[in-house]
């Protein structure tokens, strides 16, 4: 066992750096925080690198004093507090006096500053947590600040950190967060020498989210004004319409401060469940006020968690109102568009079916009308009681139980699903489904489903013998898109190729798709791509159950109908798999009702 020694003050401040600086997202933030605080009215922001090589911050706000400069890079110099009770009466970002300190004990830095009581700038530079150089200079009012050779006195760390491209992607999410959250502010984003976006000063909230975040949610908002004696809370939230397969679009502010607060998330995304599909968020602009004795932001040195009084009461309000007001503009549009579609029937199982068949169709009406139909169809072969499930099976179950079922006449070999010839089309039901009539049984296929395990297992096939035919699209698709989604393509750029997407990079916002996989068809609303983009591609199970949403969404759109010839045609497929009864996500495709078990119903 060592002998217990005192840390040399150079280990300690690597040691408390590591707590502040994890990465060059860290950095960001704190310089960024710090021309908040010094209340800057334009914030450049320039990276390279994702960060790792290259960081530049610069302001117009009130600048350090030459006398301060020093001092500013000694741990826990600060301007923002006096005393510890000052933290519980504090309006600015930073406080605890580690940024700069921390920023020097992983990085070289380049600091040039100057305010209105100076004729001229100071600048110093620190190398190796050393000041090496001081010097005056030209410059204006604000302060710039350079950080480069991240953690090159730390191999371990810098060799944990993300690919270029991901660390410049949380990097732009950190950005656009800054910039959707400070009003009266202009943020300029320049990443590896090339122009990302700018906001102006004067730019209000919707202008900055159609932007900065998606055109596609410009008639998707809710807006919000709730509260009580403890909060007051604002913002926007989207619609029942509008979702993503990750928490990207999430942003809560605190009192002006950018939060990760796990518990106002999951409550906000509750007020939503069963109104969009599982694994699918809303996306949400929150910004929250109270008291600041509220507020305990001394919880970590990275400054994104906090910690409330009066948590509860926070969330009750959110619940109760924000729940209200997402089925207020539900209610809105179904009473607007029912009278005219009102004679519409559709007929599905579940409230989740219908958001994943029709969540690329921006009509809320729609929604409510097929869940209170797809509850008839539910009573209608489960009117009795529960018992129905066994009188009803699919096939697969018959397959599974059959030697244990004595009973039934007729086996099910996996090899041979059904002798085709002995399978007698008898007619369509609802538009939806077939019946047919096999030795003693009655077969009810979904034609939807059938269509859907049918095109899986062709693109699944297709894609690992790298054999998708792809179509040309006579007018081209322009996704607007911002710096997150952008990063994402350009990470998966080849991997989209084998998918069957011949995609051109326009912009750093806008990707132009020449051509799709052909199986996709072509698309009403390109939602689907948005879903790819989400999509973690190193999670196989993941990627399948992604491809196959994305399928489910374009089979049988609604009101399709198929003939004797088409509905053959699908049993005829589905006889040729391995398994048939079930789509990949576990839903059912056929149903089988033996003469015997039909007579129940009739009492004999």
């Amino acid at each position: 066992m060592m002998a217990i020694v005192q840390l040399d003050k150079n280990t300690i401040e690597k040691i408390a750096a590591g707590e502040v600086i994890e990465s060059p997202l860290s950095i960001v933030k704190e310089l960024v925080e710090n021309s908040i605080d010094a209340k800057a009215k334009n914030i450049v922001v320039e990276i390279k690198n994702g960060g790792k090589s290259y960081i530049r911050v610069t302001d117009d706000g009130t600048g350090i004093e030459e006398y301060e400069l020093e001092l500013a890079f000694k741990r826990h110099a600060t301007s923002k507090i006096n005393t510890f009770d000052d933290l519980y009466n504090i309006f600015t970002l930073g406080f605890r006096g580690e940024a700069l300190s921390s920023i020097l004990a992983c990085a070289d830095l380049t600091l040039i500053s100057c305010t209105k009581n100076s004729k001229v700038g100071k600048k110093v530079v620190y190398k190796n947590n050393k000041l090496i150089h001081k010097s005056s200079i030209a410059t204006n009012i604000g302060t710039s600040i350079e950080v480069y050779n991240l953690f090159k006195n730390i191999p371990v760390r810098r060799k944990f950190l993300a690919s270029d491209i991901r660390e410049s992607n949380r990097i732009s999410r950190l950005i656009h967060a800054f910039a959707l959250g400070y009003d009266g502010i202009s943020f300029k984003f320049i990443k590896d020498d090339r122009f990302i976006f700018h906001t102006l000063e004067n730019q209000n909230l919707i202008s900055k989210i159609y932007n900065l975040i998606d055109e596609n949610l410009k008639d998707e908002l809710i807006h919000l004004e709730i509260k009580n004696n403890l909060y007051e809370i604002s913002g926007y939230t989207s619609s029942i319409n509008y979702y993503r397969g990750n928490r990207s679009l999430q942003y809560i502010f605190i009192n002006n401060r950018l939060v990760e607060y796990k518990k106002i998330s999951n409550s906000i995304e509750d007020t939503y469940s069963g109104l969009i599909p599982n694994s699918r968020y809303p996306a949400f602009f929150i910004f929250i006020n109270t008291n600041s004795n509220n507020v305990d932001v001394n919880i970590h040195p990275n400054k994104r968690e906090i910690k409330l009084s009066y948590e509860d009461e926070l969330l009750s309000l959110i619940k109760e109102n924000i729940g209200k007001k997402v089925i207020e503009n539900v209610s809105s549009k179904e009473i607007k568009i029912k009278n005219e579609k009102s004679k519409e029937l559709n007929f599905y199982e579940d409230y989740s079916d219908i958001l994943n068949a029709y969540n690329k169709i921006n009509d809320s009406s729609i929604v409510k009308e097929d869940n209170y139909n797809s509850q008839y169809f539910y009573n209608f072969f489960n009117k009795k009681d529960v018992e129905s499930e066994n009188n009803i099976t699919n096939m697969e179950d018959n397959y599974i139980q059959e030697s244990i079922n004595s009973h039934e006449e007729s086996k099910l070999v996996k090899q041979n699903i059904f002798d085709i010839s002995k399978i007698i089309y008898k007619s369509s039901l609802f538009g939806k489904y077939s019946l047919f009539e096999y030795n003693d049984k009655l077969l009810l296929l979904n034609h939807r489903r059938a269509e859907q395990r049918l095109k899986f297992e062709k693109y699944i096939k297709d894609f690992k013998n790298q054999e998708i035919v792809s179509q040309q699209l006579l007018d081209p698709i322009i996704m607007k898109i911002n710096i997150n989604d952008y990063s994402k393509y350009i990470e998966n750029k080849d991997l989209f190729k084998k998918l069957g997407f011949d995609i051109e990079e326009f912009s750093s916002d806008k990707l132009i798709i020449r051509s799709l996989p052909l199986i996709f068809d072509i698309p009403e609303k390109i939602n689907f791509f948005y879903e790819l983009l989400d999509l973690n591609f190193n999670d196989e199970d993941l990627f399948y159950d992604k491809i196959s949403k994305i399928i489910n969404n374009i089979s049988f759109k609604k009101g399709d109908r198929i003939n004797e010839d088409e509905a053959n045609e699908l049993i005829n497929g589905l006889n040729k798999l391995d398994n048939p009864y079930k789509t990949f996500d576990g839903k059912t495709i056929l149903i089988s009702i033996s003469e015997s078990e039909m007579e129940k119903y009739f009492e004999r």
